[in-house]
């Protein structure tokens, strides 16, 4: 297991458990990481760029095991991190919670 904190540690709304994000602009996505979720899910980068940190990796942007095999690979290459070895260590609910936002800091550490 990871010591990585995903979004999904706070579950319900945000504003229900006092879990909001900071006040401000949400950061700004490693462009990296977009070109490899672009890649991965076989999309144009223009797709990548209007992502955002809440989108979640299987309600929002449909990825499916064979896109999120690709990702995995990537992620190794270009940041060194496993999302498999991530993965592996969630439940259904964890994993349907997955977002881009999580793969911003799995790849930030």
């Amino acid at each position: 297991m990871t010591d990585f904190p995903p979004s999904f540690a706070c579950p319900g709304t945000a504003s229900e458990l006092g879990c909001a994000p900071p006040p401000g602009p949400p950061a700004a996505l490693d462009p990296e990481l977009l070109a490899a979720l672009a890649e991965a899910a076989d999309a144009l980068p223009e797709w990548a760029r209007s992502l955002a940190p809440t989108d979640r990796l299987d309600a929002d942007l449909a990825l499916d095991e064979s896109e999120l095999t690709v990702l995995d690979a990537l992620l190794r290459e270009r940041f060194g991190v496993d999302l498999g070895a991530l993965r592996a260590g969630l439940d259904l609910d964890g994993l349907a919670a997955l977002t881009v936002g999580d793969l911003a800091e799995l790849v930030r550490r």
